[in-house]
């Protein structure tokens, strides 16, 4: 039975990856054959049942509700499709399951009918879990039924507005390719509910969608331009395509608003929101990409880092406290043999530099958070966008870090036109137009958030979309209660064990991992059976158990060994070695249990290495084994996938993210290139 389970879902992940990101045509071709498979199946009747979870909940991207009953609330999840609630949250209902795609990146109810639902589908956040959509869908029965709409070679639609005085008129906000440039970008607008569309607002360069729209009160209409392009080894966050633009004539016509608002290449995605309360004052919120000068950078709390180290004079390092520099080298992976007395002995007699220490901890981790940027910005207009000023005197910090591209949302208490929400790690509020700010962090909610709800009877209740599902609160945000258990998180791996029943493991994006009996049943809106336990936290990846072992971690190669009721996690990452070139790991990198010796493990970063016990130390079998001389802010080149034959020790097939494929019959003494 695992082994014919773990066929199937193998066959689903190809299909679902194969699919051409961009082409319409293509996706739907593949969806007509997938279907026909599946009718052919050998087997089509091998009963499935659902197991969950739904402790973790799942990336919100947008939340919606009836302006005619109060009752009705829908959750449209990035990869789960939209989920429809009839009873004010307290269940929940799929409504889009029998569509093609379950990708979505924006969502609406037409204000003066709810039972017409417009679905704009491929995800507005360019991380690596966002995946492209398949156009713009609209239901006429709340739900129970879909029409294709067009825009099917958008890739990602990042937003869509209904006009309240005519619902015949959509606004589609269409993002584009995230990996590629071109592909259908702009405002597209319909004035027949969706029969006919007219690309209304052009987006300045091949690498521009927008990703934002908001509508006043006297139907002026504001649309958000973001430049951007992912690549395997380089993201780009921003650039000079990166704009506010204004229509008041129904989309006709568009203005770039540029009077107090930062333009240039370091302009990043950006969010607008108009006050339902004053549809002359609105709000724009940044993610400003300028690397600050290091004067300004924030150097932590602790004694010894590597922003602290990068100005740091021999003379200074040697007055550093002993256990501080001990602490530094464990926490940051040296190996055992370099203690702080080796490391001092080693500078004070000039055979290192400090700046050989900073070297040696350029991975992604600490490029993600060891680079200071301007980062989050909001900004104001009281003239409908003749002139913004920024809100704030002092900098939002904490918030976005260097990933402002994940949230970009900022809405406005349709109540209180000097309340306003925005989006972060953190969700953060103003209740004086912007000038202070007040984190809502609270350690029972999820963090990283998309989106926020506002109830235009009672502007305390809100309701925030994050990576771990939707959170209400009747209070404005002092205090919250989870309201979706839907299981739709998104696993990277799954694993299983040989218990009876057999238990799943799996790592779910930024949901750690967890571990579920196979007994569990998802139905009629609810688990029946033991909830998941969490067994690690972060963004969850590879995992494998070896009976009370599990072996599980998180992004870049951070793997640890976990021992049932011994305590702490032991990480088990191969060490980096001071003045060798620093090793490169995939965001999911594979390790790996022998089929012959569970005490052994084969761990992939740019070399192939194994180790004898169980993580304790290990040698490399390999040279580099990739090719790509790419590079950027994103690690590549790097091993994806490690098998090992279950027949024969010492034949392993390794392949990497530059397309390389690698296979060794001897353990790793030679290797022969079969790409």
């Amino acid at each position: 039975m695992k082994n014919i389970l773990i066929v199937l879902l193998s066959f689903v992940w190809q299909f679902t990856y194969a699919v051409t990101a961009d082409n319409y045509n293509n996706q739907i071709q593949s969806w007509n054959t997938h279907k026909q498979l599946q009718d052919n199946s050998d087997y089509k009747n091998l009963p499935w049942h659902n197991i969950g979870p739904v402790v973790q909940g799942g990336r919100v991207v947008a939340i919606r509700s009836s302006r005619q009953n109060d009752n009705i609330l829908y959750l449209a999840y990035a990869s789960g499709g939209v989920w429809k609630s009839t009873d004010r949250g307290i269940t929940f209902s799929n409504i889009t399951d029998q569509l093609p795609s379950q990708i979505v990146g924006s969502f609406a109810v037409d204000p003066n009918n709810d039972q017409i639902l417009w679905l704009g589908t491929g995800e507005n956040n360019s991380s690596r879990s966002s995946y492209a959509g398949m156009g713009v869908y609209r239901s006429a029965d709340a739900g129970a039924s879909w029409q294709y709409m067009g825009l099917g070679n958008t890739s990602r639609i990042g937003d869509i507005l209904v006009d309240p005085a005519d619902s015949n008129s959509i606004y589609v906000a269409a993002l584009g390719a995230l990996y590629t440039d071109g592909s259908d970008r702009g405002v597209f607008v319909s004035h027949d509910a969706g029969k006919t569309w007219v690309k209304s607002l052009s987006a300045e360069n091949r690498l521009t969608g927008f990703v934002d729209l908001s509508m006043a009160t006297n139907g002026d209409i504001y649309a958000s331009a973001w430049q951007r392009q992912r690549k395997a080894w380089n993201f780009v966050e921003g650039g000079v395509g990166s704009k506010i633009y204004k229509s008041s004539d129904h989309g006709e016509t568009w203005q770039a608003l540029s009077n107090g608002l930062p333009a240039g290449k370091f302009v990043g995605r950006m969010g607008v929101d108009v006050a339902e309360s004053n549809p002359n004052i609105v709000y724009v919120v940044v993610d400003n990409q300028e690397i600050l000068p290091e004067s300004q950078w924030d150097l932590g709390d602790t004694a010894i880092n590597a922003k602290r180290l990068k100005k740091m004079s021999k003379e200074e390092f040697l007055l550093q406290d002993k256990k501080n520099l001990e602490k530094f080298l464990k926490d940051n992976n040296f190996p055992p043999d370099d203690t702080a007395d080796v490391i001092i002995k080693k500078i004070k007699e000039e055979k290192m530099t400090v700046q050989d220490l900073v070297k040696s901890l350029k991975d992604a981790n600490n490029n993600l958070f060891n680079t200071d940027i301007k980062g989050l910005e909001v900004y104001r207009s009281d003239d409908g966008g003749q002139s913004f000023h920024k809100t704030h005197a002092q900098p939002l910090a904490n918030v976005v870090f260097t990933y402002g591209y994940y949230f970009g949302k900022i809405h406005v208490d349709p109540n209180d036109a000097n309340t306003i929400y925005t989006m972060g790690v953190p969700l953060i509020k103003s209740t004086d137009g912007g000038k202070t700010w007040t984190s809502l962090y609270n350690p029972s909610v999820h963090v990283d958030y998309h989106e926020v709800w506002i109830d235009r009877k009672n502007s305390k209740h809100i309701i925030a979309a994050n990576d771990g599902g939707a959170d209400e609160s009747f209070n404005g945000g002092q205090h919250w209660r989870k309201i979706d258990h839907q299981p739709v998180g998104q696993f990277y791996t799954v694993a299983g064990d040989m218990e009876k029943p057999y238990n799943v493991y799996g790592g779910l994006q930024d949901n750690g991992t967890l571990k579920g009996s196979s007994k569990n049943r998802w139905q009629n809106k609810m688990l029946h059976g033991a909830e998941w336990q969490r067994v690690f936290g972060g963004d969850g990846m590879h995992v494998s158990v070896n009976g009370d072992t599990v072996y599980a971690g998180f992004q870049f190669g951070n793997n640890f060994r976990i021992e049932k009721g011994q305590g702490k996690p032991e990480s088990i990452k191969p060490p980096n070695f001071i003045n060798e070139k620093p090793l490169r790991y995939n965001w999911n990198t594979p390790v790996v249990l022998s089929a012959h010796n569970k005490d052994i493990i084969y761990y992939g970063a740019n070399k192939l290495f194994r180790s004898f016990d169980r993580g304790e130390t290990w040698k490399a079998i390999s040279k580099d084994l990739t090719q790509s001389l790419k590079y950027g802010d994103v690690p590549y080149a790097t091993i994806t996938s490690i098998s090992e034959s279950p027949l024969e020790f010492g034949r392993i097939i390794v392949g990497t993210d530059d397309g390389m494929v690698w296979v060794t019959a001897d353990d790793g003494h030679h290797w022969k290139n079969v790409s």
